[in-house]
């Protein structure tokens, strides 16, 4: 698979179907995401000093967001319902029509409220500064009770576009979706769309802050999120489980470290012909979930009685991700043709510590294939990159190896407690056929803990950097001294063809 394979491209059919759905609505779909009036439609107004008694114009609007949207709801041909900033309360705004237009502003309409997505970060280990859902910048759904209800369904609905909104404290955020039929293409669209405090902290694992989709019964497609923020969703931030979505300078925080209520995982993407750019998650350390970070997995744990789900040809580009406890991961059989290009993961090691625990690069577990990891940044991390096997999938015939025909290519990796780690969690016969080339590590404190055997495995043009002669012992290899449990036997001198090894204490005789 060449290393400039690109999605879109490869997904010339599905894009064609989603312009041909669009060109179909009868409203004003082709416009552009970002724009100041939506012509040709109806629209109805709303705002905190309204009455739903009120013909809902812009001189006298309704008071109520569901007022209007039922309205909306009504209206031939589709609308645009215009909401002024201030808190809305614990609405719950359903859809039961295509093609309406829910439109946030500050002022007035068409204008442009702050957008959270865009606050400034520590691009490193700092913690981020987490900007105010603000009622005075844009309308506010506040659910008051972060254990029930969903504050946006658009559930069976098609080219809806939600933009500028703050939603927080309620069970799930937003979901969207259709049971049972995969080619069913929704094309919402979806910009400064903010979510805060979802899910009941009181249960193990509850609460999505964007859902589309879930597991295998319920699928959506050519769906668009931008510039849109998610903060301390219980379970799940960003969801995908269906094709061709696309989510782009979205960020995810989880910042409550104690009890269940810590994000478990952060942008999941289950289907296939998707893409996730330019987006930043954060996990607290010591959160009570691990952090799966920018996530490819199929469903062949959790089928839910509907049909096994292939995640093939996503695409995951100039993304950052902090403190994970998986940053990068491909997860099970299904997850094959999946790239990885120009992201950066960062963890906690000083460089000193002598453990680490959360802050992982790229994780390939439980048979995923053909996967690409290119110009990849690891910068203070726990590992580098993890190959693991799990229980979790199981079905005949079991995948041999924890991976298969991965390349990591032209990676950079800068003080990393571990480097390359092969962990025996399952029952693979060996790690795989796999390929780490073209990179350069520097400043691993152990280069390898094995604990599994990784014959197949080579390493090309590779340079691998320790740190003796800076002060701190180092190994090429973590010895069962130090609890690793290793066997240096897993780990051949005939597979590093054309690499160097710099500052390492060797193994004798390798």
């Amino acid at each position: 698979m060449p290393s400039d394979f690109s999605p879109r491209v490869s997904a010339l059919a599905l894009l064609g179907c989603l312009a041909s759905f669009v060109s179909t609505l009868a409203v004003a779909g082709s416009a552009p995401l970002l724009q100041d009036g939506f012509e040709g439609s109806q629209a109805f107004y709303v705002a905190t000093t309204g009455s739903d008694s009120n013909p809902g114009t812009q001189n006298q609007p309704w008071k109520t967001i569901n007022r209007a949207v039922n309205a909306a709801n009504g209206a031939p041909g589709g609308a645009t319902v215009y909401v002024k900033a201030g808190n809305y309360g614990a609405e719950n705004v359903v859809f039961s029509r295509d093609g309406i237009r829910l439109i946030g502003y500050k002022q007035s309409p068409g204008d442009q409220p702050p957008i959270l997505a865009n606050a400034s970060i520590n691009p490193g280990n700092g913690t981020p500064s987490f900007p105010a859902f603000s009622a005075a910048d844009m309308p506010l759904l506040d659910g008051g009770n972060r254990a029930l209800g969903v504050g946006i369904k658009l559930t069976g609905r098609q080219g809806i576009t939600i933009r500028n909104f703050n939603i927080r404290n309620y069970g799930t955020g937003l979901i969207a979706g259709k049971a049972g039929d995969r080619s069913f293409i929704e094309a919402h669209q979806l910009d400064n769309v903010n979510v805060s405090t979802i899910g009941n902290t009181n249960l193990s694992y509850d609460g999505n802050a964007l859902q589309f989709g879930s597991i295998s019964t319920v699928f959506s497609n050519g769906n668009v999120v931008r510039n849109s923020l998610i903060i301390n969703a219980a379970a799940e931030g960003l969801k995908f489980v269906g094709d061709g979505n696309l989510a782009d300078n979205v960020r995810v925080y989880g910042s409550e470290a104690s009890g269940a209520a810590s994000t478990d995982y952060y942008i999941t993407v289950m289907g296939s012909y998707n893409e996730v750019r330019n987006s930043y998650i954060w996990r607290k350390p010591g959160s009570a979930h691990s952090g799966h970070g920018y996530t490819v997995k199929d469903n062949r744990d959790q089928e839910a009685g509907g049909p096994a789900i292939d995640v093939t040809h996503n695409l995951f580009e100039n993304n950052t991700a902090v403190y994970m406890g998986e940053g990068y991961v491909v997860r099970h059989r299904g997850a094959k043709d999946n790239i990885f290009r120009n992201n950066t993961a960062y963890g906690p090691f000083d460089g000193q510590a002598e453990s680490c625990n959360g802050g992982n690069g790229i994780t390939i577990r439980d048979g995923a294939s053909d996967n690409q990891f290119i110009d990849m940044q690891m910068i203070n991390t726990c590992d580098f990159v993890s190959f693991s096997d799990s229980t979790e999938d199981e079905g005949a015939p079991k995948p041999p190896y924890m991976g298969s025909n991965n390349r990591i290519i032209r990676a950079t990796v800068t003080q990393s407690y571990w480097g390359i780690v092969f962990e025996n969690g399952g029952d693979a016969e060996d790690v795989g056929n796999n390929t780490i080339e073209d990179s350069n590590l520097s400043l691993i404190r152990f280069m390898f803990y094995a604990s599994q055997p990784s014959a197949l495995m080579q390493y090309s043009n590779t340079s691998f950097g320790g740190t003796v002669g800076t002060g701190n012992a180092n190994g090429f290899f973590l010895e069962a001294a130090r609890g690793g449990g290793s066997n240096i036997s897993y780990v051949k001198r005939s597979q590093f063809p054309g690499s160097t090894f710099h500052h390492i204490n060797l193994p004798s005789g390798w």
